[in-house]
């Protein structure tokens, strides 16, 4: 993991996880997300919930966490379904059977008829969706989907400042903003740091404005953060030997 401001730290899978609090927060799962689709007729095979308590694992496996807040976008479709119902309550039993309480909020995509949170406080940071204008001093937020795509790499990515962490989506089915292209809007003074999970492996790409000119050009950028990624996992294997 690599630490981000404010005791937090930053994930692989995709989580913002603060130790002193034992509560660990993502966004953007969009349960459900086959089920939508097939709606629309579309044929999409079950895979959400698995690849959710797939990625759920290993971030367990990092870090002690009491709380998982989802930070909005729990499920892909506001509209009653049966299946993402037993999907959300699956992975609900799933986290009670790890001791983990289970906090969602609510995002753009979760059904109005349910009532859920629109922000919540930890550690002096304020947590909400960020689809809608947020005023507080320190904020955590998803929405945006950020990725970092180049070359053919398309990682997701959190974007990070003193004061702001952007999160990636937790599902893998979402497109994402392209950060080079559009960078999101950001606090005035702020330079936001484009950190990335590959492979397992996550990687500080450092300043958003800068990150193209340290991108060399004589080689592709794709194969500079899988080889960042290859040596990472060689030094923690040489590191921790069996």
């Amino acid at each position: 993991m690599i630490p981000g401001p404010g005791g937090w730290h930053l994930s692989p899978e995709g989580a913002a996880i603060h130790f002193a609090e034992r509560t660990a927060v993502v966004a953007d799962v969009h349960l459900g997300y086959e089920w939508a689709r097939g709606a629309n007729g579309d044929c999409v095979p079950p895979h959400s919930l698995a690849e959710t308590l797939r990625k759920l694992a290993a971030m367990l496996d990092r870090a002690p966490v009491d709380r998982l807040i989802v930070a909005g976008d729990l499920v892909e479709s506001p509209g009653p379904c049966p299946r993402t119902a037993a999907d959300v309550r699956a992975l609900a039993a799933w986290l009670a059977g790890r001791g983990v309480a289970f906090v969602p909020m609510r995002g753009n995509h979760d059904p109005r008829r349910i009532v859920l949170p629109t922000r919540i406080e930890v550690a002096g940071w304020t947590i909400a969706h960020g689809d809608r204008p947020l005023t507080a001093e320190r904020t955590i937020t998803g929405h945006l989907h950020p990725a970092l795509r180049v070359d053919g790499l398309n990682a997701p990515c959190f974007l990070v400042g003193p004061s702001t962490i952007l999160l990636p989506a937790f599902s893998p089915n979402a497109a994402g903003l392209d950060v080079l292209s559009t960078p999101p809007p950001w606090p005035v003074g702020e330079s936001p740091r484009c950190i990335a999970g590959l492979d397992g492996a996550i990687l500080d790409f450092g300043p958003l404005d800068a990150l193209a000119a340290r991108l060399r050009p004589d080689r592709r950028p794709a194969e500079l953060a899988r080889k960042s990624a290859r040596r990472l996992r060689i030094k923690r294997s040489s590191a921790n030997p069996e």
